[in-house]
């Protein structure tokens, strides 16, 4: 299952107090690189947040963005209900004995000291702690889909170049057994009309330098570990790991096989078509680059 490093994911969520947007988006990057934009409220949260990215995106440079927004129901103070009590109480003793008939508007209650406690930061902190984390988790889980999905098309691109490469590896392959047998044929002629009066004994030397010349510029074992290496970057492909990095080193022997096939082949057909192989494998690389 392939997985592609670009990703975009978000998630809302809100309480009784709070309101908060996770937004996550991630570009190519050969290592994680957490980049984050958080309000002042939860900024003592930042390694939790980095820690929970690191652990479920691995690689990317990975952009979080959260913002919170108090509701307006949100109060740093609230009703001391059991002091409030005693105060009404007091008041109403009073006004018994006094044959006084006094009551106290709220404005004026408030004013009464320990009426107001001020809620406790802490109290308050781990409303926002708690709503932050799960929203969080809730963007990276859909964000984790947006890249899973992005490595569908991915697979997609990436098998018809390798298809491609097959086709064209297969050509190079039929053409190579018949361009060994032509070059001898072509070395024996021009040696035949440069050198007539050859000797048998020396003809059969001059045969044998010629065969290493040709064994030389065989293609056939560059042929076989270059269909290896593509069976092999085809199991990559159906593993159950996205393994980015292990495909691009991989894509890097290819390159060498068909170079070492370019540089030994005097045939232009097959030069041609080793500029094809190349060709649809930097398109490969271009998409392995994209894998997580």
């Amino acid at each position: 299952m392939i997985a592609s490093m670009t990703g975009y994911g978000k998630s809302e969520n809100k309480n009784k107090n709070f309101s908060i947007n996770v937004e996550i988006k991630s570009v190519n990057n050969r290592f994680f690189e957490p980049i984050l934009k958080l309000p002042n409220s939860i900024k003592d949260y930042e390694q939790i947040i980095t820690n929970l990215l690191k652990k479920e995106c691995e690689r990317g440079r990975i952009y979080i963005n959260i913002s919170i927004i108090r509701n307006n129901n949100y109060n740093h103070f609230r009703l001391n209900k059991d002091i409030l009590k005693s105060y009404l109480s007091i008041i109403k003793e009073i006004n018994k004995h006094t044959n006084l008939n006094e009551s106290f508007s709220a404005i004026n209650l408030m004013k009464l000291p320990e009426i107001l406690e001020s809620v406790d930061l802490n109290e308050k902190n781990q409303g926002i702690k708690n709503i932050t984390i799960n929203t969080v988790k809730s963007a990276i889980k859909d964000f984790k889909k947006f890249r899973i999905k992005e490595g569908k098309n991915l697979n997609i691109e990436i098998n018809k170049y390798l298809k491609k490469i097959k086709n064209t590896l297969n050509k190079i392959e039929k053409f190579s057994k018949k361009n060994t047998q032509k070059e001898l044929a072509n070395y024996k002629k021009k040696i035949k009309n440069y050198m007539p009066n050859f000797s048998k004994l020396e003809d059969d030397c001059l045969y044998q330098e010629i065969a290493i010349i040709i064994e030389k510029k065989d293609i056939s074992e560059e042929i076989v570990r270059l269909n290896s290496h593509l069976d092999l970057f085809n199991s990559y492909l159906l593993s159950k790991k996205s393994e980015g990095k292990k495909k691009n080193f991989l894509l890097q022997e290819m390159n060498r096989e068909i170079n070492t096939i370019g540089s030994k082949s005097d045939n232009i057909k097959i030069k041609h078509l080793v500029v094809d192989i190349k060709n649809n494998l930097e398109k490969t690389r271009e998409q392995v680059q994209n894998i997580l």
